[in-house]
């Protein structure tokens, strides 16, 4: 199991989604209510569906597919 699970809020902006998944470098986010109950999972394809924006998930899929940076010790 993931230790650190990512997620958003169903009420929250697709940009919003987009933001954390860049930031998290995850291709796939939860989506739970203000319960914080599991209502769905978007993914990548979701957000260039959604937003029809085939540039934006490009952006995203490059962003999400970089190395991380090393840590510092």
């Amino acid at each position: 199991m993931t230790p650190d699970v990512v997620c958003c809020y169903a009420d929250q902006e697709v940009e919003e989604a987009a933001r954390v998944m860049q930031e998290k470098q995850i291709r796939r986010l939860l989506v739970v209510d203000r319960d914080k109950r599991l209502v769905g999972i978007v993914s990548l394809g979701d957000l260039a569906l959604q937003t029809g924006d085939q540039q934006l998930a490009g952006e995203i899929v490059e962003r999400v597919s970089e190395p991380n940076a090393p840590k510092p010790s």
